[in-house]
């Protein structure tokens, strides 16, 4: 399933029955209706939380399918208002975001594990982040000058040099040397990169772009 099916089921247009659903204001009597929703603006971090359990008085479980989310680009205009002051802007970058992170769950209803996978965001020698990073380990481009600056002999060091090259630090090695974006799984104390094509999985439980 796709983020977007999630998204058109959300705001789909609803029928209300007279139980006590909806009550009109004029003449103050329940009435069948209709209701949907699209979104008006969008904030500059946009967070997804998928409802991953079905629950009723008797039974709970677990749902565990997976949904397919972009690393970037998620385009929302579809599920925007079209009078909404979005539409008034010249280009589609209000409505285009980029994955930044996931938290994931692990386990069941009655107890598991989160982690965090994160894409990671380079700073400058004096930890400024407000810079654009070559990932590809040529160095760093200084958003308002352009010009390239020499990356840290640090950069992307994650596993102690005075420890031996096993299976694990040559996988991350490899990833870290990569020209794909970087990014990082935490799980409790222990953080390693992991290639993009692994960050979208069925335990994705929050997003945020």
């Amino acid at each position: 399933m796709h983020i977007g099916a999630c998204l058109t089921e959300f705001c789909k247009e609803q029928q209300l029955e007279a139980t006590g659903c909806w009550r009109c204001p004029q003449c103050k009597v329940d009435r069948e209706g209709k209701q949907s929703m699209t979104l008006w603006n969008l904030p500059d971090l946009l967070t997804f939380h998928l409802k991953r359990f079905s629950a009723s008085s008797r039974w709970r479980e677990k749902i565990s399918t997976r949904v397919d989310f972009p690393l970037t680009g998620l385009n929302m205009r579809e599920w925007c208002a079209k009078e909404s002051p979005l539409f008034r802007e010249s280009n589609d970058e209000v409505f285009i975001y980029d994955l930044v992170g996931v938290v994931n769950h692990y386990g069941g209803m009655t107890g598991g594990h989160y982690v965090a996978t994160c894409k990671a965001t380079a700073c400058s020698p004096d930890g400024d982040e407000d810079v654009a990073y070559n990932f590809n380990g040529a160095g760093i481009t200084d958003a308002e000058t352009g010009e390239e600056e020499a990356a840290p002999n640090t950069r992307w060091s994650l596993v102690r040099s005075k420890e031996k090259e096993t299976s694990s630090n040559a996988a991350s090695k490899l990833v870290a040397e990569s020209a794909e974006p970087l990014w990082l799984q935490f799980d409790d104390d222990l953080v390693k990169p992991i290639p993009p094509r692994n960050v979208v999985t069925e335990t994705a439980y929050v997003l945020f772009y």
